[in-house]
């Protein structure tokens, strides 16, 4: 459900050239508690690379899985 709501953010991004796009969802207090203190731990990680500024992004389909 979460890829699919990225691709349709980034289709939605594409269609109105907005210039700063936030993806994903806004996790609720109530949320994050139910993470354990090392998904807490990794998700940070994922912000902090998903943040980091002059980051190219290019998300392709495959048409079979890479092993």
């Amino acid at each position: 459900n979460y890829a699919a709501l990225i691709q349709q953010q980034i289709n939605e991004d594409k269609q109105n050239l907005r210039e700063k796009t936030l993806y994903g969802v806004q996790l609720t207090e109530e949320k994050l508690n139910d993470f354990r203190d090392e998904q807490i731990g990794q998700l940070k990680e994922l912000m902090d690379e998903a943040t980091k500024p002059n980051k190219n992004i290019t998300i392709s389909k495959d048409l079979e899985h890479k092993t």
